[in-house]
């Protein structure tokens, strides 16, 4: 019985969530995203709900500082997808890490997207590029994605 109950629990967060990011073009380091409540894409943003995103990358080399840099596609439009200033600096959302980060040093970045009540109920693909103080890509994924209303 407590064997069966310890399988139970190891495998409760392989079900909450999985790796449903892909690769970003121009050889840009790939991350594993893990997207709470998502375990395979497309992945629902639910209006007026915040995405939570746990994203593992190990750097290439030493950052002093990061950006998050999201871009969506939606209906054959890239546009950008600001986030607000607080969810933008990377640094301030590791998990077990601090800035600067040291070459070879894996990485747990939580990254919050708040997704407003207006936006429209489209299918897209959104680009989360993770950039250090030269603007030069540490990690990056896409992950697929539909808006879809919240339920009452």
């Amino acid at each position: 019985m407590i064997r069966a109950l310890a399988i139970l629990i190891a495998l409760v967060p392989a079900v909450v969530y999985g790796d449903v990011g892909r690769a970003c073009t121009g050889g840009r380091p790939q991350a594993v995203a893990n997207i709470v409540g998502c375990t395979a894409a497309p992945c629902d943003l639910v209006r007026g709900q915040d995405v939570i995103a746990y994203i593992d990358f190990t750097t290439d080399r030493a950052v002093q500082s990061m950006t998050t840099i999201p871009t969506a596609t939606a209906l054959g439009i890239t546009a950008p997808y600001p986030l607000p200033a607080e969810f933008a600096e990377t640094c301030n959302w590791l998990e077990g890490a601090s800035c600067p980060l040291s070459p070879n040093e894996d990485v747990t970045y939580r990254l919050t997207i708040p997704v407003l009540p207006i936006y429209p109920l489209v299918s897209l693909s959104i680009e989360i590029d993770i950039v250090d103080q030269n603007d030069a890509s540490v990690a990056c994924f896409v992950v697929d994605a539909q808006v879809v209303p919240a339920t009452v």
